[in-house]
């Protein structure tokens, strides 16, 4: 055996080596992102946050101390603090106006989970709900979309804070400093 042979090995090993390394590379940066989740945490908290959805938005403010109770088990303790102070100062408020508020019916259109990790997760659900009072004539229907932000504590996935998100005609329109369309009223 030559030099030159043994050589030739030695490169076709490193090469053969190289490309091994390269392909488990891929594939463990591939195979994640079609949703191998072990833990089951994206079925979690999509359905967490279906949870949210609904129990958010099945109220009657004559029995507050039930609705608090059953949002409480899904929000992390800081963010319950937080809705506590708001929901006694809405029912201050309709209090006030002497207004009883029911919500009820709410119906998930659809979730989708915008990113996961191990201890954090962000998920975007479209929802409808009614919303009655005693002063309405007509239940209103409301039509939702809320980005949700959860947090892993102690395992379990809760709400660390939600947003409003607007619909993609809500958000639709020209641009503030663009020009004016014939018949807008622009010169």
């Amino acid at each position: 055996m030559t030099a030159w042979s043994g050589r030739r090995r030695t490169i076709r090993v490193l090469a053969a080596l190289a490309s091994l390394g390269v392909l488990l590379a891929v594939v463990g940066v591939v195979l994640p992102s079609f949703g191998s989740d072990e833990s089951g945490d994206r079925e979690k908290v999509t359905s967490r946050a279906s949870d949210f959805a609904v129990a958010m938005n099945t109220f009657d403010f004559d029995e507050p101390e039930d609705y608090r109770a059953r949002i409480k088990t899904l929000l992390t303790p800081a963010y319950y603090r937080e809705f506590l102070e708001n929901s006694k100062a809405t029912e201050q408020v309709l209090e006030n106006n002497k207004v009883t508020l029911k919500s009820g019916d709410a119906k998930i259109i659809g979730i989708g989970v915008e990113s996961i990790d191990d201890d954090s997760a962000d998920v975007i659900v479209a929802f409808d709900a009614a919303i009655s009072s005693d002063k309405a004539a007509v239940t209103a229907p409301r039509e939702f979309r809320w980005k949700i932000a959860f947090s892993k504590t102690k395992g379990e996935w809760l709400v660390s804070r939600f947003e409003s998100v607007g619909t993609v005609e809500s958000q639709a329109g020209a641009a503030p400093d663009a020009a004016p369309t014939p018949g807008s009223g622009g010169r």
